[in-house]
């Protein structure tokens, strides 16, 4: 009996650690559990590793042997089960770790709770009903998670209702606050920080800081940094689901809105493409009443979005496209290795000025022209711009550079990566000067049933531009793969990684002096084959 119970200790212990996991990966997913279940399902080849045969013989002996000898031996193999997964788990260190937010400490708290209810069940339980039931709780450790997410849901949603309300309360004293919101498929975190850095020069500006994109994250930077004496609140609005956008409107009810694209982001949760237009177009819709629409009119889905009578529109280009009446745009482009420059027109005044900026791609000067057509409708003058434009840096991982060891180039745009995104990258990559082009990738995801094309154009695209392609996974890659073989492009210059860590060290074996490599998208651990 002592040896079953030890056992069964050693069970539910391993199984909560692999809860610790399922943790990780839902917070990963942004606490979305649908998403959570749907990569789980996708991966249901890591649900049992080899070694965890030694596991499962472990539970049968321990539980189900008729001999004490046969128990102690079930002990014994799920010691070594154990050491086994800590040995793995220390040798495969997660990119991104798990932050043990107050959620997730309540979520692990119920799962332990969970599987101690589950553990007296066993105790009580025929040997061979136990071992099952132990044999069935450890891979499928997930349902506990799901089911402690289920128990939880009505306190999570208490507490966070008292922080919501706390955030209104904040918002309420501060009725001269401009609140900006941007979003969009692409773009949204670098046009807020452009915006960012040219309106603090001339404002008190709060940002919602990094991807603090959801309900809970412009809470948080509301309770946490919202002062009276802040102007200007900059909120970033992600999305994955339709009405996202309008319950974050419903909340700060910003005053002026942009949206910098719309594109086949996050297919997998949208499911149609119609319902991503649809979501993007609710910040317009439902902006402040005497609200400012900021148009991008160089992409059509934007471009078409109807606005309500009291909204102002604000047309804006990156481009001299004025057949769609824009009131900025921009001419005699010049664009390089280092920055832009770039001549910004105010169509109504006539009023033109030289700009420079040290951003790299010319997808960053729609970025860039959205700011300054906030600035100057927030009253900032156009002689101030050249300042402003050009102390602008790179958000690190989104087209930054840096100079490894003096020796080669990294363009870093690991933070994501997006059709228009990875096509700029390229672009920006071919205007360095070098020895040779290297990039590393492991694609693009989250395009739902554009995957593949979308995928294999990038692959297509890479052939033109690259000397040398380091793709990080075999199976996610494949539409890269194909792609490149439709460009007969060489297989001595394609090399397919398992994971980030061989994909450095082949890196290291072939880079030489003054190289350039491109590293486009660093994807979380959720993704690894």
């Amino acid at each position: 009996m002592h040896f079953t119970i030890l056992g069964l200790a050693i069970i539910l212990l391993m199984t909560w650690l692999r809860n610790i996991s399922d943790v990780h990966r839902f917070q990963l997913f942004g606490y979305y559990m649908n998403q959570t279940l749907a990569s789980v399902k996708k991966n249901k080849g890591k649900l049992l590793r080899p070694y965890e045969t030694l596991f499962f013989l472990g539970v049968w002996g321990t539980l189900a042997a008729p001999f004490t000898w046969l128990r102690i031996i079930g002990v014994l193999l799920l010691v070594i089960s154990f050491y086994f997964a800590r040995l793995i788990t220390k040798a495969t260190p997660a990119k991104k770790k798990l932050v043990f937010t107050p959620r997730v400490k309540r979520m692990l708290a119920t799962s332990a709770i969970l599987l101690l209810v589950a553990g007296t069940v066993m105790v009580f339980l025929p040997g061979a009903l136990s071992a099952l039931l132990a044999s069935l709780i450890y891979p499928l450790s997930f349902l506990i998670i799901t089911a402690a997410n289920f128990v939880n849901k009505p306190i999570e949603r208490f507490i966070n209702e008292g922080y919501y309300n706390d955030a209104l309360k904040i918002l309420s004293a501060n009725p001269k606050l401009t609140v900006i919101g941007i979003t969009g498929s692409y773009g949204k975190t670098s046009t807020k920080n452009v915006l960012y850095t040219m309106l603090s020069k001339d404002f008190n500006v709060l940002m919602t800081p990094e991807s603090f994109n959801t309900k809970m994250g412009l809470t948080r930077t509301i309770r946490e940094h919202l002062r009276p004496t802040h102007q200007i609140l900059i909120a970033e609005m992600g999305a994955k689901e339709v009405g996202d956008i309008k319950e974050l409107c419903d909340f700060v009810k910003p005053t002026y809105g942009v949206i910098t694209s719309i594109g086949p982001q996050h297919l997998d949760t949208f499911k149609t493409f119609e319902n991503i237009i649809s979501t993007k177009g609710e910040l317009f819709k439902y902006l402040a009443p005497n609200g400012t629409a900021f148009v991008n009119v160089d992409d059509e889905n934007v471009r078409n979005i109807k606005l309500r009578d009291d909204v102002t529109a604000v047309r804006y280009t990156a481009d001299d496209r004025i057949e769609f009446s824009p009131d900025y745009y921009i001419e005699a482009v010049s664009v390089s290795n280092t920055g832009s420059s770039f001549t910004l027109v105010q169509r109504k005044t006539g009023k033109k000025i030289r700009l420079s900026t040290k951003l790299l791609g010319r997808h960053n000067l729609s970025n860039i022209i959205a700011g300054i057509a906030i600035a100057l409708q927030l009253g900032v003058s156009m002689d101030r711009l050249p300042v402003m434009t050009a102390d602008l840096k790179p958000v690190t991982h989104r087209l930054s550079t840096r100079r490894v060891n003096e020796t080669y180039t990294v363009l870093d745009d690991a933070f994501n990566s997006n059709p228009v995104g990875s096509k700029m990258a390229l672009e920006v990559l071919s205007q360095f000067e070098g020895n040779k082009k290297i990039i590393i990738t492991p694609g693009m995801v989250e395009l739902g049933d554009q995957a593949y094309e979308l995928n294999k154009q990038f692959g297509a695209a890479i052939a033109e531009v690259c000397d040398f392609t380091i793709l990080v996974g075999k199976k996610q890659t494949t539409p890269i793969q194909d792609g490149l073989k439709e460009k007969s492009y060489p297989e001595r210059q394609l090399y397919i990684a398992s994971n980030l860590n061989d994909a450095f060290r082949k890196l290291h074996e072939i880079v030489a002096l003054n190289d350039v490599v491109l590293i486009e998208n660093d994807l979380p651990d959720t993704y690894n084959e």
